[in-house]
């Protein structure tokens, strides 16, 4: 089995413990947490980040990139 580091915040390693019962592992927790949450709701909600902060978001006028360019 491979493991790997996942950097999570205090707060989120207490509930995480709360969660690991009757002499679970991390991997049997965290595998029955992502049953209950489907993988597309959650790259739902991230695409609707996505296109929020795209909203927001001002880029540079195309003539400065186009200048920008020619000058390298």
């Amino acid at each position: 089995m491979a493991y790997k580091t996942i950097p999570v915040t205090r707060e989120t390693w207490e509930r995480l413990k709360d969660y690991k019962m009757a002499g679970a592992t991390y991997d049997e927790v965290l595998r029955e947490l992502m049953k209950s949450v489907p993988i597309e709701v959650v790259a739902e909600r991230v695409v609707r980040e996505h296109y929020g902060r795209m909203r927001e978001w001002e880029g540079r006028p195309w003539r400065e990139v186009l200048q920008r360019r020619r000058q390298r």
